[in-house]
């Protein structure tokens, strides 16, 4: 009964005519885009954390050489603002 019958495939002359790989390329492109988007969105958190918590540590031993007497409270303020000023 379907012996008569041929089947092509839709790539071969058929509904789509050549059209799938365009649409294979757009997908393709779509979700590197995608993954790209969502690198770059946790890459930037991660650095900003690091930076944040480099200041942290920075005005920690701060705080420590004052605490030690290494330093007086006007080398403290001083140091302390330039940390401040560099943050903003």
């Amino acid at each position: 009964m379907f012996g008569s019958i041929q089947f092509t495939a839709w790539h071969d002359g058929g509904m789509f005519m050549g059209m799938h790989w365009a649409w294979w390329s757009i997908w393709i492109v779509t979700l590197v885009i995608l993954a790209w988007a969502f690198f770059r969105m946790f890459a930037d958190r991660s650095e900003t954390r690091r930076r944040q918590r480099d200041r942290e540590h920075a005005e920690e031993a701060l705080r420590e050489r004052f605490a030690r007497g290494e330093i007086d409270d006007q080398e403290f303020e001083a140091r302390m603002e330039s940390l401040r000023r560099s943050r903003g």
